[in-house]
């Protein structure tokens, strides 16, 4: 099997050249990508927020039509594998018959080993089919620059880098309920976890309900209006959309965003603002429902069982 490596924080522009090196040299589309869980950055404390969760990468690997990803657990056994027993690892695990890297790709103990140090441990095991190639503007395509998009509220400017909208898998948890008093009832998402959480602001968004897309205004913030919520929350109100979500899992994909979070002088304000948000929501919806990567992604997503790869034990 054709295997490339990384920690893949997503799969963006910059990986694009892999994964065709890949499906051009696969044998019988017998390839997959090798990554890590947690993210090494992050196992290292060097990284605070992810792009995404592991089901979220599971999703994306399957909207890019990847046909495997092998999740190996990264912890301090893994760490301090030496190159040549990185490779070996890598041979016991896998049955390896050639490599795809990126030429900054770096590995092993102290990250001694290189992308050519890795290729000549393969090709000394007879594997000639290797492949290093320089990422394609890594400077602008990459995991770390989509990460501040998305933190600066600029979800625009992350999909012009991953190549697709940002989203999130998010279950539907209780709040105060305020919404309901002012006809505006909302879902409130559950932020924990280590993934990255976008700027407070108002967002378009489309929610995946019962296989069917819904137009979403998503606030995060904490309610400047009202001073009486602390933690940062995200409530997102549904368009033409009536029931109970409390538990449910939703698929959240974010659009744009249309204004930074304010505070109103009363409700009547917030309440007429809130109806200015929807119109703006609903437009920008309309224009991109049809999308193909929406109709993909609810092709996907209803159709999955169980998103969740499985975490290899690598030492």
């Amino acid at each position: 099997m054709l295997i490339t490596i990384g920690s893949f924080d997503g799969f963006h522009k910059g990986h694009a050249e892999l994964l065709e090196i890949c499906r051009k040299n696969a044998v019988n589309n017998d390839w997959g990508v090798v990554t890590f869980y947690p993210h090494p950055s992050e196992y290292l404390h060097n990284l605070k927020h992810s792009l995404f969760t592991l089901k979220e990468r599971e999703l994306v690997r399957k909207f890019l039509g990847i046909p495997k990803m092998f999740v190996l657990e990264f912890n301090e056994a893994l760490r301090n594998l030496s190159p040549e027993k990185f490779w070996g690892l890598l041979r016991e695990k896998f049955n390896v018959d050639g490599l795809v890297m990126g030429s900054d790709f770096h590995f092993g103990c102290n990250r001694s080993g290189s992308a050519e140090y890795l290729g000549k441990l393969a090709r000394l095991d007879g594997i000639n089919k290797v492949f290093i190639a320089d990422l394609y503007e890594k400077n602008i395509y990459s995991s770390s620059n989509a990460r501040k998009k998305i933190a600066s509220g600029d979800v625009i400017g992350a999909s012009e880098i991953l190549g697709y909208n940002w989203f999130m898998i998010s279950d539907v948890i209780h709040g105060c309920e305020r919404g309901r008093t002012m006809n505006f009832p909302t879902a409130n998402l559950n932020l924990s976890g280590s993934r990255i959480i976008p700027a407070y602001g108002v967002y378009s968004t489309a929610l995946l309900i019962n296989h069917e897309w819904h137009c979403g205004a998503l606030s995060i913030g904490n309610n400047p209006t009202f001073h009486d919520i602390n933690e940062t929350r995200a409530e997102v109100h549904i368009l033409d959309f009536n029931g109970n979500l409390y538990g449910d899992e939703l698929l959240v994909v974010f659009l744009g965003r249309i204004r930074e979070i304010k505070t109103f002088a009363d409700k009547s304000e917030l309440m007429r603002q809130i109806e200015r948000d929807i119109n703006t929501c609903r437009k920008i919806y309309n224009e991109a429902v049809s999308e193909k990567f929406l109709q993909d992604l609810r092709e996907i997503y209803s159709s999955e069982g169980n998103l969740i790869p499985e975490i290899i034990k690598s030492c």
